[in-house]
Formats: C-alpha cells, structure tokens, sequence
C-alpha cells in the first residue's frame, strides 16, 4: 500500500470540530506514523443538525480558523459522517467478483433506504470468510450515505481550503484508531461517547463486526448532574468543570447515583451489542473495553461504566501508537481525536 508523507484527519461534531494532522514519515510505533498536529474548537452554533452540515460557509470558516491556529500545513484531507446520515450493514455473499458483490449490495442498500437508490453512494468492503460451516461465503461489510451530505461534507473542508482525499463513515475511523493493527483476532468493543449520539462498536482487529448508534450523549449525563448539583442551565464546560471538583473530593450526595442512573439506558444497549457479537460469531467476551469521544473525559465515567458492565472499562487514547500527543495539546484529550485520529491514519495510509 502506498503511504503519502501527510494528512489530516477532520472530525466535524454538533458540539466541536476536532482535527489531526500526521506524517507519514517518521518512526512512531504507528508503522512509521507521528502526530504533527491536534487541535479542536467548537462547532458553530446550529451548523449541524442531525449529523448533516446545515451551514457550509459556517463549518468551512471555523475550520479554516482551527487549521491555521494550529498550524497545519497538510492539504489533504479524510473526513467522516456520522451514524445518523449513514446506512452500514453486514451481510453474507457468495464468493464472486468485485463487480457482482457490488450489484448484489446495490440491491441490499434498496432494501434499507428511505429514499431513492439515485440519492446515494455506497461501497462495499469484504470483512472476511464466515465462520459458520457455509464454504464459499463470505462477509460484506456495505456503508452507504446521502450524496447531498458527502458534498456538504466535503464543500465544508474546500471552503477551509483543504483538498478532500477521502470521505468514509464515523465507525470505521474509530476502530482504525484504537484496534491493534497486526492483531486480527483481538476483539475490542468501543464506546464512542458523543454529544447527542454514542456508537457501541465490536471489531476484530480492525473489522468492525457489530456497528449501533444509540441516541444518548454527553447531554444527557449533564443534565443528570446539573438536576443534582441544582446547576440547571449552566454551560456544559462549566458544569464539567463542577463534576471534575467532585470527583476530586467535594462531596455532592447522591451525585454518582444520578449519572449511573441516565447510563441505565445506555448500558442496556451495550450489554445487547455485545450479546449479539457472541451469538452471530460464537466468541467470548472481548479482549479489551474502551470509552472515546468527548464524553470520555467526564469524570469517572470509565468506572461507571466498569461497574454497570461487570468487566474493566478504560480510556480509548489513539495517541501513544502515534508517538504520543503533539506537545501543544492536552494530553487527557486523546480518546476526544478517535475519529480525526483514524481518519487522518487513513489519510496516510491511502492509495
């Protein structure tokens, strides 16, 4: 596979636009991949609504303003959309060309869509041979969007002023960013803790096997601690700010109790996920349990999570493969890049 001496990853949240910028040209652990750059701002208020850009001049300026504060010099770039806008599903097919594999998708991605096949662009990726004692089949993984939405999308990094290489879906940069690369039968199940949406993600080695958008966010977590701290209304930084005092020490009665309680839900549909994963491919429990996204940096929520689940729970940091976080940012935000993390690696990796 050929491999370009740069990229830049760009991550476009409804709360904040996170970028990171890699060479492809040096000595990490990352297959020779090292982190020049990472930076974040927030998302214009309003610009993004249901996962699709609603203000192209809007993302492409704020983006613009990020890339130059962090002073990024890489035009090529890998962008994502998210769950919501995306339509991504495995199925099993026989063992046949490239050409006939696709067609055969054609007609999948027609089965799911509310809108005409016309509308969209879709590809397909073949995750491997099934397990299951049926001889010339093999897995299909099929990932389809909107064309409108991949066009804002990449609009968005043109108005910015970089070069759009790549656009693919959220899911994919994230197992890139926190699954061992050589480790094919390493099962990893990730929980990628958005704003407004979690991904709950299982992937061996690289090759996501169950992909579910829940719709539960950091939001949510919020408001359940703002209801107990009587902060109703305060800003989502402040108000984690006020979570990270807590958990450093001040006392907030039944402050823990409240967060477990909005995870209920959210832990519900992990425990399903992961049910499903060792029912379809009879496997164990997984290797490894990571948290990414901006929800990881609230306090505590890697316990939380350990003692709902039953099994550890840590941080999904992309970075220390990388050669570890650019001097310039925080160091604790790694598992808040997952996504521009993988995007950029795809960026580099890119034929």
């Amino acid at each position: 596979m050929a491999r370009h001496n740069g990229a830049v990853g760009v991550d476009i949240g409804s709360a904040a636009i996170k970028v990171v910028e890699l060479s492809g040209d040096g000595r990490a652990d990352g297959g020779g991949t090292v982190v020049r750059a990472a930076a974040s701002a927030p998302t214009p208020p309003g610009a993004i609504e249901e996962g699709r850009i609603a203000d192209v001049a809007a993302v492409g300026r704020a983006l613009r303003d990020l890339v130059q504060g962090a002073g990024i010099k890489t035009r090529r770039a890998v962008a994502a959309v998210n769950g919501q806008v995306a339509l991504m599903r495995e199925v099993r097919m026989p063992q046949v060309s490239r050409d006939e594999i696709r067609q055969a998708a054609r007609f999948e991605v027609e089965r799911y869509l509310p809108y005409p096949i016309a509308e969209v662009t879709f590809d397909t990726v073949v995750v491997g041979e099934n397990r299951e004692g049926e001889s010339g089949k093999v897995d299909v993984l099929v990932v389809a969007a909107r064309t409108d939405v991949l066009r804002q999308h990449a609009a968005a990094l043109q108005a910015a002023g970089l070069e759009p290489v790549v656009l693919e879906v959220e899911p994919l940069a994230v197992v890139r960013a926190v699954s061992p690369r050589a480790a094919s039968e390493h099962v990893t199940a990730c929980i990628h803790l958005g704003s407004s949406v979690t991904m709950i993600l299982v992937a061996e080695g690289e090759v996501p096997r169950v992909i579910r958008t829940v719709a539960f966010g950091t939001a949510q977590l919020l408001e359940a601690a703002a209801s107990r701290l009587g902060a109703t209304g305060e800003a989502p930084e402040v108000l984690q700010a006020r979570l990270a005092a807590v958990s450093a020490g001040d006392d907030v009665p039944g402050l823990r109790e409240a967060i477990d309680d909005s995870l209920s839900s959210l832990v519900t549909e992990i425990r399903r996920s992961l049910e499903y994963y060792g029912g379809r491919y009879r496997a164990a429990v997984p290797d490894r349990v990571v948290v990414t996204g901006g929800g990881a940096a609230l306090p505590g929520i890697t316990a939380s999570l350990t003692s709902a689940l039953d099994m550890p729970v840590e941080l999904g940091d992309p970075f220390p493969a990388l050669g570890g976080f650019p001097q310039t940012g925080a160091a604790d935000a790694g598992p808040a890049y997952a996504v521009a993390a993988g995007l950029a690696r795809r960026g580099v990796d890119e034929p």
